[in-house]
């Protein structure tokens, strides 16, 4: 009996051999995809959302510049054309150390704020053998006001020009066309206009991209100001606009209720109501540069 069970096996094994083969090389296909990580990328298209940036870094030797530009409110009428009479305006760069860790400075002219920064990929997207849901950048950043103070009598501290900025990215690209994000910030300013206002502020930001085609997106964020003073006395940022990809640029349009365009700025200052037109148009420009040997 065990001769027969024996010649039987050799037989079906030599008769199934090509079989064997495929199946063998299908297990070790499978085993080999979950011996590998796979990282998400292009959750969104550049490192700035709208007002606010994205879970996403420059890489490794990559030199981002961006120009901001911010008109003035559609409801001034035709005397100011409408706001584009005024500008706001901002300039920027981000470097990156490696592919997870960048640096950014920038200067407006909306109280001549000088700002710097730095952002740090914590975790990726990822599926395979480390699979991770979202991704999540840490952002600490700094700013200093040099506009001259209006009552120049009073010895005011240099501390006072300061303000800092700690705030997490939560991001998650669902599909090719849609990613989310979530933004939980807390912006400390040294020194407020009122005694009534809040020096530290917490506030809860939402946005997202939706590819429309392969070059054209819709875009919009929102934060929301944490219950407080500062809440009471100023509005919630809004911002909606559409963005183009044309190879190394990357153009946004968009219309929102803030003129900073920085943390400091747009999340606890923004005195704009939509509802009454305090709303303005602007854009961003940005350009991504090669510094790799």
């Amino acid at each position: 009996m065990k001769k027969i069970l024996f010649t039987f096996v050799l037989l079906f094994g030599f008769h199934f051999t090509g079989f064997n083969q495929d199946l063998l090389s299908m297990l070790d296909s499978i085993q080999s995809t979950d011996k590998e990580t796979f990282y998400t990328d292009g959750t969104f298209k550049s490192v700035r959302l709208i007002n606010g940036y994205t879970s996403e870094t420059a890489a490794k030797n990559e030199l981002i510049f961006s120009i901001s530009h911010r008109f003035g409110d559609v409801n001034q009428g035709i005397y100011d054309f409408f706001g584009l009479d005024q500008s706001t305006i901002r300039f920027g760069f981000e470097y990156g150390l490696n592919d997870r860790i960048d640096l950014g400075i920038g200067r407006s002219n909306y109280e001549k704020l000088y700002d710097g920064f730095i952002k740090v990929k914590l975790t990726r997207q990822s599926t395979g053998k480390k699979s991770f849901p979202v991704t999540i950048t840490w952002l600490e950043g700094m700013s200093y006001k040099s506009i001259d103070y209006v009552n120049n009598d009073v010895d005011y501290p240099t501390t006072a020009r300061f303000y800092y900025i700690h705030e997490l990215f939560i991001s998650r690209k669902f599909t090719d066309k849609l990613s989310l994000q979530l933004s939980p910030v807390i912006i400390h300013r040294n020194m407020v206009e009122t005694r009534e206002d809040q020096n530290t502020v917490g506030a809860i930001g939402v946005g997202g991209r939706y590819r429309i085609t392969n070059r054209f997106t819709a875009v919009g964020e929102y934060y929301y100001l944490l219950p407080g003073n500062t809440a009471d006395n100023y509005n919630n940022s809004l911002a909606l606009g559409v963005e183009i990809e044309t190879g190394g640029h990357v153009f946004q349009i968009h219309v929102t209720n803030s003129t900073g365009m920085t943390e400091k700025a747009f999340i606890p200052e923004t005195n704009g109501e939509w509802l009454k037109g305090d709303i303005g148009i602007g854009f961003n420009i940005i350009r991504l540069f090669s510094l790799n040997k």
